[in-house]
């Protein structure tokens, strides 16, 4: 048999069996919800979310890897120090080419934030992590009701109440919305423009502080049709934190919503290039947002003679 016809007949059992496995394999319709959905209430207006939950465990990895990678350094580092630090000098590398004058104030955020976008949006791809949680009622919230998989059983719904172990779950049933435990930070609103605003009054803290009051001629001038120009880049300016946290949102929590309709269609084979696909998608993510942050601070301290400088006096090369 030629290594062709065996490469087309592997591909058709594999497109058999994934289409196969969606009349076997129920997952129940599938849930897409905007906002990150509350586990329990810590106390009146505060709601404690699953991507509240999922951020203290990102945080909990963050300060586990700190820990491992120095709690014994070495100078010719090995094993997670020499990870670390292959990683580390990479970025800082990669960031300082952009603001080579405030890299060393601008390092310690722009990192974070990378690695925790990073994780948080790799966190949302562990299997499992979507798709176990909390059944609730849609009429009555107070009857919860535990789902857990197991993989041996693939027909029967049983559910327990809270506290019971139940002993299988393909899906919460008629009636039911499944709430997972976990859920990316990044696919909530909240977390996004809460990192987008702090990377915002970063960039703007560090723009008056290296332009004085001067920095405000960026955008408010009387310098005839630079008047007007002034003014786009004023509303352009305002919008960052907007478009920062709007951008990440979107992409990943269109992944997650990509991934859960594939997973109803077809529950086997399917999904998994999109599993590689979000993989690389949570990466590039968490670095365009670090990059930009680095991006816009550069800007930021740049005077607006100095943009145009190389335009109007370039002999001053």
């Amino acid at each position: 048999m030629s290594g062709r016809m065996r490469t087309i007949i592997i591909t058709v059992v594999i497109l058999a069996v994934a289409v196969i496995s969606s009349m076997f394999f129920k997952t129940g319709d599938p849930h897409v919800e905007v906002a990150a959905e509350p586990l329990f209430v810590l106390f009146p207006g505060f709601p404690f979310t699953n991507s509240l939950l999922t951020m203290l465990i990102v945080d909990v990895i963050l300060i586990g890897l700190a820990f491992g990678a120095t709690r014994n350094m070495q100078l010719v580092p090995r094993g997670l120090q020499n990870v670390m630090e292959v990683i580390l000098e990479s970025l800082y590398n990669l960031f300082r080419n952009i603001s080579p004058k405030y890299i060393d104030r601008a390092w310690p955020l722009v990192a974070t934030i990378f690695l925790f976008v990073l994780i948080s949006n790799w966190l949302g791809l562990v299997p499992g992590a979507s798709s176990i949680g909390v059944c609730h009622a849609y009429d009555d919230e107070e009857h919860a009701r535990i789902a857990l998989v197991r993989s041996a059983e693939t027909g029967a719904i049983s559910m327990g109440q809270v506290g019971v172990e139940p002993t299988a779950y393909t899906t919460c049933g008629v009636g039911y919305s499944l709430i997972p435990w976990l859920r990316p930070p990044s696919t909530d609103l909240n977390f996004t423009f809460a990192i987008a605003f702090m990377a915002f009054f970063f960039f703007e803290y560090w723009g008056f502080r290296t332009l004085g009051i001067g920095y405000l001629s960026k955008f408010f001038n009387l310098k005839g049709i630079m008047s007007f120009v002034g003014i786009i880049e004023f509303i352009s300016e305002i919008m960052k934190p907007i478009a920062l946290s709007l951008r990440l949102f979107g992409n990943i929590f269109a992944g997650e919503v990509l991934i859960a309709v594939l997973t109803f269609l077809v529950p086997l084979f399917l999904p998994m290039p999109i599993y590689g696909f979000e993989i690389f998608v949570g990466f590039i993510q968490a670095l365009v947002f670090s990059l930009l942050t680095m991006a816009f601070l550069s800007i930021a301290t740049t005077g607006h003679d100095e943009e145009h400088g190389g335009e109007l006096h370039p002999e001053a090369h």
